[in-house]
């Protein structure tokens, strides 16, 4: 805005007001303020329900068959893998759940609904000629989550080789 001061050669320019937006966005008449989305990752509990051995105690070169069973206890579905971590022995087979083809050492169960539970059985060559065949069985997912308890996706078992 341009502004002659009387009596004086001299011409005076002032700012104009400008417009302030709001820190949630625009408005627009009879509407609320617009927030932007974010990608909110889904919420789930994924937990180990049990690992079993087939037997109590097994000797060099045999083999045992734990059973694994996994669930996701909700709320939302999120995608599932199994996760063996083995002491004593060797991994020889793994039979997934659902008809589901493994990607040894994991079962990657896709996505999940809530409530589900799935099972994955695990063979495994002693080969600890003493001590213990320790299985730690646990429930991961490669997808981006929230766990609400983390503390119940691993369990583990043992077998008393000799």
């Amino acid at each position: 805005m341009i502004r002659r001061e009387p009596d004086t050669a001299v011409t005076v320019l002032e700012p104009r007001p400008i417009a302030v937006r709001p820190a949630l966005g625009w408005r627009r008449s009879g509407e609320g303020p617009r927030r932007r989305r974010r990608h909110v990752a889904p919420t789930a509990d994924l937990a180990v329900v049990s690992i079993h051995p087939s037997r109590q105690a097994a000797v060099h070169g045999t083999r045992v068959t734990f059973t694994e069973v996994i669930r996701n206890n909700g709320p939302e579905t999120v995608e599932m893998d199994t996760l063996p971590q083995i002491t004593g022995g060797t991994l020889v087979e793994e039979v997934c759940d659902l008809g589901i083809s493994p990607d040894t050492p994991n079962c990657e169960s896709g996505d999940v609904a809530p409530g589900t539970s799935l099972i994955t059985k695990f063979v495994i060559r002693v080969t600890a000629g003493h001590g213990t065949l320790t299985v730690r069985g646990g429930v991961v997912s490669e997808s981006a989550f929230e766990d609400d308890n983390p503390f119940n996706q691993y369990r583990t078992s043992s077998v008393r080789i000799g």
